[in-house]
């Protein structure tokens, strides 16, 4: 992600990112209902695992897209770039397939590990979308502008919205109940540690100076009281 202090709507590459994502997940769906599937010239096997799974996975998708659509067009205040859109568009939304293919064939029912999953995907949403909101609607406040918000979901971690992302992601692993897709929010922990939580901060840091240092001090990364 490019953290750059310039605002601009973005419209053509934030639409690239949604339809991309809109592509995969009705690809998906086709994985886990059709009776026949073709995808590009070639022929695709459909997953015949529990139906209620299968449902409960494309809800899953469907809920993600929603708020993701939320984020790009309502919270996302900041330029978006054309390679920010490109590398998004060329890795999220290889994981619906995956998740699909490999959730939709588990022909196990329902049960413990399944609704645990549905708490988590629900929980992490509320993390990433109710921070979001909180602090977009703090910043549309004339005497706010300027200034860190550090108000809200984000007093418990600098980085809570990315908790967010991590909480859900693992929540969808469960509803698969295919824990080889643990690799996903492994994947996504390792790039939010490694790469978008120094830039962002960088970013932040030089925006905001000893405000954010300030903030810093009290405050965990990612983990609240962890990390």
């Amino acid at each position: 992600m490019i953290f750059r202090d310039q605002h601009e709507r973005s419209l053509l590459p934030k639409g690239f990112v949604a339809v991309a994502l809109l592509t995969s997940i009705c690809i998906s769906a086709s994985l886990m209902f059709s009776r026949e599937v073709e995808i590009f010239g070639l022929q695709a096997y459909k997953t015949n695992g529990d139906l209620m799974r299968r449902i409960l996975i494309l809800a899953c998708f469907i809920i993600y897209f929603l708020r993701l659509l939320m984020t790009l067009f309502v919270f996302f205040r900041r330029k978006m770039y054309w390679i920010e859109a490109i590398i998004i568009a060329n890795l999220l939304p290889w994981v619906f397939p995956y998740v699909a293919y490999i959730g939709g064939n588990n022909k196990h029912a329902i049960g413990e590990i399944e609704v645990i999953g549905i708490l988590l995907f629900f929980f992490g949403s509320y993390l990433n979308t109710a921070s979001e909101y909180s602090r977009h609607t703090w910043k549309r406040k004339e005497e706010n502008q300027g200034h860190l918000y550090i108000q809200g979901l984000f007093r418990y971690a600098r980085h809570v919205n990315y908790l967010g992302d991590l909480i859900l992601f693992t929540g969808l692993v469960m509803v698969a109940h295919q824990f080889v897709l643990l690799i996903i929010p492994f994947s996504m922990g390792g790039i939010f540690v490694l790469i978008l939580i120094p830039l962002k901060e960088r970013y932040l840091r030089n925006k905001y100076g000893r405000e954010f240092e300030e903030y810093a001090v009290g405050t965990k990364r990612l983990i609240p009281m962890i990390y």
